[in-house]
């Protein structure tokens, strides 16, 4: 068991004898589930608000949930993953909650960004546009990456099922 694993089983108490019941725990990981994806929304939604409602300050703070949230998204994804399960490939990505999730993560960063810029930068935006030509184009190519990768895990995971399929049947003979 790798440090992460360990540690992700300490901060989530998971050797405690509440998880020796099949039927709690799992009602638990739901409620974990519902709660987690709570946070997600309500964050991303102070974090797209706070930079135009409470300016420089709500810039800051959103930064600060901005961050929070994508360190939390991978320690989830991460662990997952830990344990054998790729979330990009056993689910469908292309979704509106997985939209909205992703514009109102653009408007907390691109907001608090703007912000801080504004008010900390040289009083000339144009250093921002630079940033955005040249950050644009690599962030497409990123989510370009991204996509294939998420396509070839998805492909190799359909392949690997097929095959255990085959075997188990080969087996039966």
């Amino acid at each position: 068991m790798s440090a992460f694993v360990r540690a992700a089983r300490f901060v989530g108490d998971l050797d405690d004898e509440f998880y020796a019941d099949e039927l709690q725990r799992d009602i638990w990981n739901e409620a974990s589930a519902v709660g987690f994806q709570s946070l997600l929304w309500i964050g991303l939604i102070a974090g797209a608000i706070l930079p135009f409602a409470a300016g420089v300050t709500g810039a800051w703070v959103a930064l600060g949930i901005y961050v929070a949230l994508i360190v939390v998204a991978y320690v989830v994804i991460g662990y997952a993953r830990a344990r054998g399960i790729d979330m990009y490939t056993v689910q469908e990505l292309r979704r509106a909650r997985i939209a909205v999730a992703s514009a109102l993560f653009v408007l907390c960063g691109g907001g608090a960004a703007i912000r801080l810029l504004a008010r900390y930068g040289d009083g000339n935006l144009g250093s921002l546009w630079i940033g955005v030509a040249v950050g644009a184009p690599l962030g497409f190519a990123a989510a370009v990456v991204g996509v294939k990768a998420h396509q070839r895990r998805r492909r190799e995971a359909e392949l690997a099922a097929e095959k255990a399929e085959l075997q188990g049947f080969e087996e039966t003979d």
